[in-house]
């Protein structure tokens, strides 16, 4: 059986909640309160930040004999880690969250010198999120405007928010689908702008399954988090 993930967007504190009982402190009681239980985190992200999309209309059954004169078009590849200038990896942590001890790292390859530079700080009381976008942001701090980047992170918040969600915040003036600003704003302004001032291709990778440096990232932030404890 699936872990159910309970997505809150209006309650006492708004976020993503592991158990039920955690969910109930956020709604019960609170006026207007709106919450959704998941089985799927990118599902309950993208529910929590207003980016629902209504259910497609089942597609009519082509015609026979009738096949597309239009050929597919295949979509970009990646470019590729030694074509970049830098390749960066960042992580998040909190230790209680929301609003417990955390830290944030960044482990940065320099491509042509091979160079490897590692950042890390912590905040007394953070969320996981604010660490995630804290060490995006100091990550592009790091590498010089212009510069060709890839950015790697186990966070599909971050990822889905700078490259699928962003642009729809910034359309309504940093509001959601359903009108409710957006979380974390400051920090999404901050990323947004040097977003676009390099050239970033975002890569997520799954947390916890052995990739150096994405585990590297892991040990600086939590070590960073655990000095608040």
């Amino acid at each position: 059986m699936q872990k159910k993930i309970y997505a809150v967007r209006r309650g006492r504190t708004t976020g993503l909640f592991l158990s039920w009982a955690d969910c109930q402190q956020q709604v019960n009681g609170f006026p207007g309160a709106r919450f959704k239980s998941f089985t799927d985190a990118t599902e309950a992200w993208k529910w929590l930040n207003g980016e629902e999309t209504a259910t497609p209309k089942k597609a009519r059954a082509p015609k026979k004999n009738r096949p597309s004169s239009k050929a597919a078009v295949p979509s970009a590849p990646l470019r590729p880690d030694e074509e970049q200038d830098f390749v960066i990896y960042t992580d998040g942590s909190c230790l209680r969250n929301p609003d417990g001890p955390g830290g944030w790292a960044v482990v940065a390859r320099n491509v042509a010198t091979g160079e490897v530079t590692e950042l890390s700080d912590g905040n007394p009381s953070t969320t996981n999120n604010r660490m995630e976008l804290l060490a995006a942001i100091m990550a592009l701090r790091f590498a010089p405007e212009g510069t060709k980047v890839a950015l790697y992170t186990d966070s599909q918040y971050l990822k889905n928010g700078i490259t699928k969600w962003v642009a729809g915040w910034k359309r309504r003036g940093w509001k959601k689908a359903d009108g409710q600003p957006v979380l974390n704003q400051g920090y999404w302004v901050e990323l947004d702008k040097l977003y676009n001032s390099h050239d970033v291709t975002f890569h997520w990778v799954k947390g916890h399954v052995g990739v150096e440096l994405n585990e590297r990232c892991d040990q600086l932030a939590k070590a960073q988090a655990v000095k608040y404890k």
